[in-house]
């Protein structure tokens, strides 16, 4: 396999989801697992560093295979992260946490994975320790991006908004993205702050660019010089489960290939509104191609975010 130019961090789930209507599961779940697979079926050459146990059905994994993710940074160790995410009529959601696999370490990414162009984090529950954060900018290159939604956000067990320690952990990455609902829980105390107040803090706190996004309302983005928001394209939802992580497919694979924040967003937006539209977890089908982000982009009048 050709050399990988994004690689990413975070655990594979066994999750099963829970609709008021519906069960659907277990499936292939996980920021970084919906990550993967949309930014390789987008067309980078992707290299995950996870920890599995054998309990985790070969089915589930075939996502991976379809869109050729390099596998060498899927360590079997102890059991498969297991949860049960549960939505309510309103459409908010609680992940019930069944079972944890161990840590990842810095020792466990393939050397030459720390040549790729972008490194993405994005743990769902703490399972990336700031020690392995600290060792990966100690030893790499790489453009650092990080989903904070895994570090005390909507997606954690434990929520202390522990703010010394987020800004700790955003001063090593140069792009840093959370959901409003993350802020609820990142941020205690400024549970009614604007958005663009937090991805300043960001910005503030070290990062290059800070992304907040807000679900159907779109997302702002800030840096150093500007500050802007993007919209959400129009979907026909089925299923929101994983937009958030392939928006940051959208948005790193979009920015690798341009270095324009403003580009990067709108083909984000434009990516995550089509896995919106359909269901079942992580899989290859469900994943657009850049030709069909592309299209869709073209569909709405851009011109005033451009």
């Amino acid at each position: 396999m050709d050399k990988v130019n994004f690689v990413v961090i975070g655990h594979l789930i066994k999750e099963t989801i829970k609709f008021p209507e519906k069960i659907i599961g277990p499936l292939l779940g996980s920021p970084a697992a919906y990550f993967s697979v949309a930014a390789a079926k987008l067309g980078a050459r992707v290299g995950i560093v996870t920890k599995i146990g054998k309990d985790m059905p070969d089915n589930l994994l075939k996502p991976l295979v379809e869109v050729n993710v390099d596998r060498r940074g899927i360590k079997i160790e102890g059991k498969t992260t297991t949860n049960l995410l549960i939505y309510d009529k309103l459409g908010n959601k609680r992940i019930d946490y069944l079972k944890k696999a161990p840590d990842i370490l810095f020792n466990d990414i393939p050397e030459d994975y720390l040549d790729a162009e972008i490194i993405f984090i994005c743990p769902i529950n703490y399972e990336v320790p700031i020690k392995t954060v600290e060792a990966v900018r100690k030893n790499s290159r790489a453009i650092l991006a990080v989903d904070l939604g895994g570090y005390g956000g909507a997606a954690s067990s434990e929520h202390p908004g522990d703010q010394e320690f987020l800004k700790r952990l955003v001063g090593y990455f140069d792009i840093v993205k959370a959901s409003s609902e993350d802020c609820r829980y990142l941020f205690p105390s400024e549970k009614i702050s604007p958005p663009e107040k937090i991805a300043d803090l960001f910005v503030k706190w070290g990062a290059n660019t800070g992304i907040v996004t807000l679900g159907g309302k779109g997302c702002i983005v800030v840096a150093k010089t500007y500050k802007f928001k993007i919209p959400a394209f129009p979907a026909k939802v089925v299923d929101y489960t994983g937009a958030g992580d392939v928006f940051c497919a959208g948005f790193l694979t979009e920015y690798l290939r341009t270095k324009d924040v403003r580009k990067s967003a709108l083909f984000a937006s434009a990516t995550s509104s089509v896995v919106i539209e359909g269901t079942g977890g992580v899989t290859a089908k469900r994943m657009p191609t850049s030709s069909r982000v592309y299209e869709r982009m073209r569909t709405f009048d851009i011109v005033d975010y451009l």
